[in-house]
Parts: structure tokens; sequence; C-alpha cells
């Protein structure tokens, strides 16, 4: 008699279930998203609290897709750009290592970041021709074709929901790669094409999804000025969002970087109102401790790294304290790299760009991989004079917050971010001598500074001569470490806001 009422128990409770789903129109369905993962395709060092740990890898990040219900009819896989970029292999490749393991992990829905066309647009176009995931974007137009780069959105039905996926990248994108790398493009505003699509495709889906490679503060703006977007899973500014950001109804998703987290959005839709009615979202820690690494992935990882990892594995020298990095003040990775650079071609002075050093090393054996990792991007050492007074005006415009932030050798220079922009620099020494506004100075930087002049340096190249040094960049800095043997770097205090130290 007991299993006959608990059978009709559970009977009862399917059919309420049934009825809530069906009879009311609401359905469950899940997105599982990433992004910027910078072809980490073997798990990195995190530090927490003074520990260090592992955490992403591809494989891994595989296995938690499956785990939380890939190939599921109500669940859908989003990846939000820049794959391509961050190690070794995607550099030796060209990007083909990325597409080679997206085709196992297979997305549902992939956006273009700004680092997919870091080798080039026609790259880019022959990687993309042997993907086997559908790829979007609707704000990139190539002049050359007078067609949209790649397919502007996908609408796809996950259970029961039909959803208009809209894929947009940062309107920056011109800027945030050497300019040979898309000459034949132009950026389309994307609120426009947000617009646009929506209206094209109102009649045909139940909710929208914006799949957003601009960053967190530009996906508010979008949601802001553009109603009637449910979800936006986005990417760009490497932002960890442990709960949502909620803008005019608008659910804005990110899931950090480097496959270090793995996005989980439950959503419940009202298929007869076209309503999100309720929302669940958490970032889970892709962890190699606490779960098997899918093995076809792990194979093909294994495959890659035996390409590289005889030659950069080698360990050539010693970090007494991290590395780290910052955005928008000195760092000591920072430091370094930009006395290397300088002590390199013999000049006055050095900047190197905050945004070219893409990842912390913490204290202990540095190994080549490591300086390919800091410095993934190829880039060439280049030199040109300034004088002194254009020198003042390159150091107003980096603290002025336009362009990339300047890591610098050879001065010194303190300022105040309390006063206007353009009178914030407040002293400044060379080489321990006060600056001279009417002597010429020797510079060294990188040549994607160099070809992005104006908008870094705030002053014109004009025609100025710039000369290109032979040696890739990272070249120089695995020398430096062999040479130096034990490196302990600190910050000296060559950039000071002094507000910012009044403060503390």
């Amino acid at each position: 008699m007991k299993k006959i009422l608990r059978f009709r128990t559970i009977s009862v409770l399917f059919f309420l279930l049934f009825f809530t789903l069906n009879v009311f129109g609401q359905a469950h369905i899940r997105i599982l998203h990433w992004n910027d993962f910078h072809a980490h395709n073997m798990p990195m060092d995190w530090k927490e609290n003074g520990k260090i740990y592992k955490a992403g890898g591809s494989a891994y990040l595989e296995a938690y897709l499956e785990k939380y219900g890939q190939g599921k009819n109500w669940v859908v896989t989003v990846d939000a750009g820049d794959e391509f970029q961050g190690t070794p292999i995607s550099v030796l490749t060209k990007g083909m290592s990325q597409i080679e393991l997206l085709n196992l992990i297979r997305p549902d829905v992939f956006t273009l970041g700004n680092h997919e066309f870091d080798y080039g647009e026609g790259v880019l176009l022959k990687d993309l021709a042997r993907a086997k995931f559908p790829v979007i974007s609707a704000n990139i137009f190539n002049k050359k074709t007078g067609k949209l780069f790649v397919k502007p959105y996908l609408i796809k039905t996950v259970g029961t929901v039909k959803i208009g996926f809209i894929g947009v990248i940062t309107p920056d994108l011109l800027g945030l790669t050497l300019p040979a790398n898309v000459r034949g493009l132009k950026i389309l505003k994307p609120e426009q094409v947000v617009r646009k699509y929506k209206a094209m495709l109102r009649d045909s889906v139940n909710i929208f999804v914006v799949v957003s490679h601009m960053g967190v503060d530009r996906d508010m703006e979008l949601a802001s000025n553009v109603p009637g977007i449910d979800v936006i899973i986005g990417g760009h500014s490497h932002t960890a969002l442990q709960q949502p950001k909620i803008i005019n109804g608008t659910i804005i998703c990110q899931a950090g970087s480097y496959g270090r987290f793995l996005g989980k959005l439950d959503l419940w839709v009202d298929t007869k109102q076209n309503a999100v009615v309720r929302y669940d979202e958490r970032l889970i820690p892709v962890l190699p401790s606490a779960i098997q690494p899918n093995p076809v992935v792990a194979k093909k990882v294994n495959e890659l790294e035996k390409q590289v990892s005889d030659e950069l594995d080698v360990v050539i020298g010693e970090l007494k304290t991290d590395w780290l990095r910052s955005g928008r003040s000195e760092s000591n990775l920072g430091d370094w790299e930009a006395d290397v650079m300088r002590q390199y071609t013999g000049t006055d002075v050095a900047f190197q760009n905050s945004g070219g050093m893409r990842k912390n090393l913490f204290a202990g054996p540095i190994r080549k991989r490591d300086l390919w990792e800091i410095n993934p991007f190829s880039n060439y050492f280049v030199t040109f004079s300034v004088t002194g007074k254009e020198l003042r005006k390159i150091l107003e415009n980096n603290v002025n917050g336009k362009g990339e932030f300047l890591q610098v050798s050879g001065l010194r220079f303190t300022y105040t971010s309390q006063k206007p922009a353009g009178q914030r620099v407040l002293s400044v020494s060379v080489d321990g001598r006060p600056l001279d506004e009417t002597k010429t100075y020797s510079v060294c930087t990188n040549n994607f500074l160099a070809d992005h002049f104006y908008r870094d340096f705030g002053i014109p190249r004009n025609k100025r001569p710039i000369t290109t040094w032979p040696e890739l960049d990272r070249n120089v800095f695995i020398q430096a470490v062999e040479k130096q043997k034990v490196i302990d770097s600190k910050i000296d205090g060559r950039i000071l806001d002094v507000s910012a130290s009044h403060k503390k």
C-alpha cells in the first residue's frame, strides 16, 4: 500500500511539474559560459590567501561542461571570445590549436574577440573555415567583400525555448591589435546592430541573448540603451562576476578569464510572455583536483603541448618575489621589463605597455614558457627621439587615463590625480637629473605602441624617424633572465601619485 501511495505521490509531482512548465509556459534552461580563455590549455597557477593552486585547462573545462549538462537539450554552451593568444602553442599555430580543441568541446555559440585577429584577418578566416561550431558577430564589416565578416546571429532552440543569440565585439577592435591585422575591417556600432537584429528576430524567438566581447562597462551601456535584451554573456574585461549585473532588466554575466571559472546561468522562461521570470547564476571554479579530465580533450592537449614542451619548459632562472602586473599604476614586472628594454637598446628612457604583459608569475623557477606567456604578442622594440617638452606630454597622457598605462624606465615622476587633465605631472627626472624641456631624449618602446603613437603617447608621430630592432621582445627578456639568474623585483616608486600617498 505504501509503495502505491509513493508511486501516486511521485506521479502527482511529475504532473504538477509538467503542468507548471507547459500550461503556464515556463521552461527551465541552462547557459554554460566562459570567455577569454587565451589558449591556456593546461591548468594555470592561481594564488588566494597566500596559497597557490591549479585551475582551468581545456580538458578540465570540458569535464565540468559535461558535469553540468552539456549535450542535454535544455543546456546551451557559449564562448564569449578571445580563445586565441596567450601561450606558445597558439602563437606557433596562429590560433589553429584552439580551433582544434574547440572542435572537440563544440560550443553551441562562439563570438569573436579582439585577440582572434592578432594573426591577421586572413589567417583568422582560414582558421574559421575549419571550425565545426557556429561563430557569430554582428558588427564586424568586411570592406573587401561588402559583407559582415561572419554571421551576425544564431537562433537555437534550447529545451522548449527559442533563443536569438546576437554577437558583438568591442568598438575598439581596430586599436587593440596591429593596424595591418584589421586593415580591411570596419566596426559597426553595437547598439545599432543589436536593435536591428532584435527587430528582425522578435517574432521568431522567446528571448534574446547578446554574446558580447566588449567588457562589463560597455555591456552595461548596451543594456541601458537597448531595452529588451534578456541576457548578456560577456567577455573582454576578464571580470569574474560572482553575481550578475542587472541593468534595465538585462542579466549581465561574465566568467573571469583563462578558464578559471565556468559560468552556470539557470533561467526560467515564460514562453507565453517571452520573458525571463527567474534566474540563478554561479561561477563554478574549474579545479583539476576535483574532477577527472575529459580523456579525448586531454589527449589533444598533450599532442599539442609536445610540440613546444621540450624547448620551452626549461628552467632559466629563479624569481624571489612574485611578478605582479598592474593596469593603472607602477608594477614590479613592468619595472623589470622596462629596465631590460632600456638596457638592451641603450636609450635614455623606455616605455612598456601594461596590457602587453599577460600573466603574473609567482616566486619560484622561471621557465622560457613563462616569458612566452607574459609576452605572447611577438612584438619588436623600436626607438625614436623626443624633446623634454614632448616627454612631459607623454607622461601627462599616461596619467590622464588615455591609451595604455605605460610602465617606465630611466625616469621618475610624481603626479596628482586630483588636478585637471594636462596639469597632473608635478616633477620629472631623467637619469637622476631634472627634466630639461629643451633637450632631446632617446626612447625605447614596442611596435604596438608605435603603431598607435598618438593614442598612447599623446604627441603626433609626424615624420619622426623610428628604428625597429631585430630581436623579438620575449627573446630579449629570456636572455635577460638567463644572464641575471636570480631576480628579486620590487616597486621602487618611479611612478608616484602623491594624492594617493597622502590619503594613506
